[in-house]
């Protein structure tokens, strides 16, 4: 049984079902719009970077989307690589959101480059074997192409060629996110992305965000598709659930040592940015975001559900996924702001730097929301049948 006979054999969508795609893919269309027009007048109209603070809000979504791919990716490796049978469930829906997750984050950071189509013809034609940039593109791109092939495989019930696609994109996921931290060191050597602890910080991130998109998206689906969730599903999300309480507690952790270093400054590589961070300007985005919606509303929802009750999980997963948007923005923005000759007495040199993002940055970051949303609900359309197999 070919593809096109898997994905056609079903029910035409609800009028309703075909409103949500249209209307969340009018949002995206206006999100890119706001990314094109960017392309033709130029970023330095239209974006708030300087060149103190040459990354804004775009590299947030990327980074977001990159460790969210790789935290689906790891998931439903869980299933298909090392045959853990709870996560098997939740194998096709899994690898096809991790797609749409890289995709965004692609996306995000193409239209954060002045001149993106730059990227793919040095890339190809003057790569740079010790450049971690080149690296990091060359490695998202290929998991890309490995997901894209496994997910293929997994249409055709073909398990074992998709299992050997689905090992290589998750070791290259894994690889690329273990060095994210080194990405962000390179920006002027700034202390702040340079603890020892950021390698395993990024990837217990990464899982943690797969398994709250998963409890949401799932529960989305559910409910798109008027559907019930059944007996091994509900095994899958039980699973799920306490991986993600324990990812929750892994979180708590580091950000119990990034409280420590922000009134301690011993503990920090770089005090000024951590207090900054934990009783500076960033505060409120670093206990309302960080610490109440990324760790103390999940862990609460998580002890009120004992990890059953999916709805409320779908609750603890939403809740999650801002609070680690906020994290990663404030990971991006604030080691910037610190002055790399602060300690100097340098004349008219600020206490700190100043970033605001703009409207174009705020409507494109959301755009690649949209982008994602949209590619979720078109595969809940077309792959509903497969993901029920």
């Amino acid at each position: 049984m070919n593809i096109y006979t898997k994905t056609t054999n079903l029910p035409l969508p609800s009028m309703n079902q075909i409103l949500v795609f249209v209307v969340l893919a009018l949002a995206c269309g206006i999100g890119l719009a706001f990314g094109l027009h960017t392309m033709i007048v130029g970023h330095h109209h239209t974006f708030g970077t300087t060149r103190e603070v040459p990354w804004g809000l775009l590299v947030t979504p990327y980074v977001f989307f990159a460790c969210l791919a790789t935290g689906l990716c790891i998931v439903s490796a869980l299933g298909q690589v090392f045959n853990l049978a709870p996560f098997k469930p939740l194998v096709t829906r899994t690898v096809f959101l991790a797609i749409v997750a890289m995709a965004a984050g692609l996306m995000c950071i193409t239209l954060e480059l002045e001149n993106p189509w730059r990227v793919v013809f040095y890339a190809w034609f003057s790569p740079q074997p010790f450049s971690n940039i080149w690296w990091k593109t060359a490695i998202y791109s290929c998991s890309l192409v490995m997901m894209i092939c496994n997910f293929m495989m997994l249409l055709i019930k073909r398990p074992k060629i998709a299992k050997g696609f689905a090992l290589v994109a998750f070791v290259l996921l894994t690889a690329g996110n273990l060095n994210m931290n080194s990405d962000m060191g390179l920006l002027g050597e700034r202390g702040f992305w340079s603890d020892n602890y950021m390698p395993i910080y990024f990837l217990s991130l990464s899982i943690m965000t797969g398994c709250a998109a998963i409890l949401l998206l799932n529960w989305l689906a559910c409910k798109f598709n008027g559907e019930s969730s059944d007996a091994e599903h509900d095994r899958a999300f039980n699973a799920t659930s306490k991986l993600f309480f324990f990812m929750l507690l892994g979180l708590a952790y580091f950000s119990v040592v990034k409280i420590m270093g922000g009134y301690f400054p011993r503990f920090a590589k770089n005090p000024e940015a951590m207090a900054l961070l934990v009783k500076g300007d960033f505060a409120r985005n670093f206990w309302l975001g960080e610490i109440s919606l990324a760790i103390l509303l999940p862990l609460t929802l998580y002890f009120l559900a004992q990890g059953k009750k999916l709805a409320v999980m779908a609750l603890a997963g939403i809740s999650c996924l801002i609070g680690v948007f906020v994290l990663y923005y404030d990971l991006v923005i604030v080691g910037q702001l610190v002055p790399h000759f602060q300690h100097y007495n340098v004349v008219d040199l600020p206490q700190y730097y100043a970033y605001t993002p703009t409207l174009h940055e705020i409507m494109i970051s959301a755009g690649s929301v949209f982008f994602f949303l949209t590619a979720f609900i078109f595969g809940e359309m077309l792959f509903k049948k497969v993901y029920s197999n």
